[in-house]
């Protein structure tokens, strides 16, 4: 019994979230106490909620949820960790959350090393413009074990390891959903379309 460190990775409309949901939906099972987190900065859905969404009909609808907390800094990141005792970690859209996330996560796989301490990141790998995306690098190379999904080609139908913006501003950051972005494979992916801002 150890702590251990997995990381579900891949490109948009790849089922991260869903991935996440269904582990944390396990341990739920097991009886085990469960803490999730996710970046403020994304608005996608409710403040207390991951979500996971399918495209049906050509929108994009949730159809599974999760409790979570909302934090933006490591001070609000231990705020919440000190508010109660679990044995999994959820962290959602770790790539929005700064680099103090590898500092905390880290800290708490040491603190807990001889715990039975699971850690659980879900993120993107890359941005649109195929570079890697904030802390998920290092999250990666950290990992225990890597989940590294694929999602289908919104163009061909192929495997799609990349994330495609359509359009909206040329941020690197720019939180969206369908409309705003879709998962491509290599031969369809194109240099980012975005304007200016």
């Amino acid at each position: 019994m150890s702590a251990r460190l997995e990381v579900i990775t891949g490109p948009m409309f790849s089922g991260k979230s869903a991935t996440l949901i269904q582990l944390l939906e396990n341990a739920t099972y097991a009886r085990k106490q469960i803490l999730v987190i996710k970046p403020a900065l994304d608005k996608r859905s409710v403040e207390t909620e991951i979500t996971t969404r399918k495209i049906i009909r050509g929108r994009s609808t949730v159809i599974n949820k999760f409790p979570a907390n909302n934090v933006n800094t490591l001070r609000e990141f231990r705020k919440a960790l000190k508010e109660r005792y679990f044995h999994v970690l959820g962290i959602e859209e770790a790539q929005f959350l700064g680099p103090w996330i590898i500092t905390a996560v880290k800290e708490l796989l040491s603190e807990r090393a001889h715990d039975d301490l699971r850690i659980i990141v879900a993120g993107l790998d890359m941005t649109a413009n195929m570079e890697p995306f904030g802390s998920m690098p290092q999250l990666l190379a950290m990992a225990d074990e890597v989940i590294k999904l694929h999602a289908v080609c919104f163009k061909c139908g192929k495997d799609a390891r990349y994330t495609q913006k359509l359009g909206g501003t040329s941020d690197r950051i720019q939180v969206g959903d369908l409309g705003l972005y879709e998962a491509r494979c290599r031969q369809c992916h194109t240099p980012n379309v975005a304007s200016s801002s």
